[in-house]
């Protein structure tokens, strides 16, 4: 049996299954990776090269952040 935990993305309580990556996240979450696209987690930076291998666990909050540069 797939247990699930608990996270908080973008202020939401959302239920995903134990073992999530951020990656992973994206993907259910329809996300296109993009360079202007910056995830936090617990209010700390999560680098792009590390999307594949940070697993998140229960009561994390995570924050998907789009930059709107230009002018």
């Amino acid at each position: 049996m797939e247990r699930k935990l608990k996270i908080i993305v973008d202020g939401i309580e959302t239920e995903m299954l134990e073992g999530t990556t951020v990656s992973r996240l994206l993907e259910i979450l329809e996300e296109p990776l993009k360079s202007d696209l910056i995830i936090e987690i617990n209010r700390r930076f999560v680098h792009a090269k590390d999307y594949s291998n940070r697993v998140l666990k229960g009561g994390d909050s995570v924050e998907i952040i789009h930059l709107d540069i230009g002018g």
